[in-house]
């Protein structure tokens, strides 16, 4: 998490300074967007460690789940992942999902904050019942997927105007 936090640190700095060349400003651009997306997403801001676990749960990704609309998501991260439709959806699909959204003022513009939203989220949400101590399988409740899919979108969203602040600096 901390060299995540970094880079994005380091990619914003990049991406204002105009002495910079367009091909190095477009290739941190690039992968300044891909971090922002990771820090909204709760799983990739904590691991949950237990006495049975000292390494953690990379994140979810240890931690089984079972449920009828995930998909073939059999881990927590990957049905986090998920949540927003699958990656090889047509890019229409995006553009239609995007449409419910409902804006989001960008608030801080601070990585550091953006990890602690998405810590906070993973203890009081994801990491809730159904979900519990150890590897499971966990069956995930109609209402735990609901809820998860709401945190998401407002995550995603977020996450958007984050970016569109970002840049409006940058650009300035």
């Amino acid at each position: 998490m901390a060299q995540r936090q970094t880079q994005v640190a380091v990619f914003k700095k990049t991406l204002a300074d105009k002495t910079v060349s367009d091909d190095v400003r477009s290739y941190d651009l690039s992968w300044l967007l891909h971090l922002i997306g990771d820090l909204h997403q709760p799983l990739r801001a904590t691991s949950r460690f237990t006495h049975a676990e000292l390494n953690g749960d990379a994140g979810g990704n240890d931690v089984k789940i079972r449920c009828t609309k995930c998909g073939s998501a059999r881990e927590l991260h990957a049905f986090w992942d998920g949540l927003l439709g699958p990656t090889s959806a047509p890019p229409q699909d995006a553009i239609d999902a995007a449409a419910d959204l409902r804006a989001a003022d960008a608030g801080s513009t601070d990585e550091n904050d953006w990890i602690q939203e998405s810590f906070q989220i993973a203890k009081t949400s994801v990491y809730a019942p159904p979900i519990r101590g150890g590897d499971g399988p966990y069956k995930l409740t109609q209402a735990y997927q609901s809820r998860e899919h709401r945190i998401a979108n407002q995550r995603i969203a977020l996450a958007g105007a984050r970016i569109a602040a970002i840049l409006n600096d940058a650009f300035k």
